[in-house]
């Protein structure tokens, strides 16, 4: 027996949810970023990142500008999972998606602050 789809703006509306939590957290971090000098409390925190005010610095302006790429995709693809795809699969997919976007910036910026490309933009 096959399964309906039905569209309904609810269901559109939890499939969003993971691009548009990015969008927010990205937006919310851009408006208020962190301060200058590493700190325990706000901001991309790791040993590495908080080696150097450089390091520091690099490591937040890269971390903001990949969830602002990676939400995008998500929300964009909100409205293709609602309409064809059920909703517990579409949440499972797109929910997976979001921990995926959140956990690779650390992999992604941690291998540059391991080569020392937030060194490259140094004066």
């Amino acid at each position: 027996m096959e399964e309906v789809i039905t569209f309904t703006w609810l269901n559109l509306g939890l499939n969003a949810i993971p691009g548009a939590l990015l969008w927010v957290i990205q937006a919310v971090v851009r408006r208020y970023p962190p301060g200058p000098e590493p700190n325990a409390t706000y901001g991309y925190r790791t040993k590495r990142s908080m080696a150097s005010p450089e390091a520091w610095a690099y490591a937040n302006r890269r971390s903001i500008d990949l969830y602002a790429v990676y939400s995008w995709p998500l929300m964009a693809a909100a409205v293709p999972f609602t309409m064809y795809v059920d909703l517990d699969t579409a949440q499972l997919v797109l929910y997976s998606a979001m921990t995926v976007a959140c956990v690779w910036p650390l992999v992604v910026i941690e291998r540059a602050l391991k080569r020392g490309d937030h060194l490259d933009n140094l004066p």
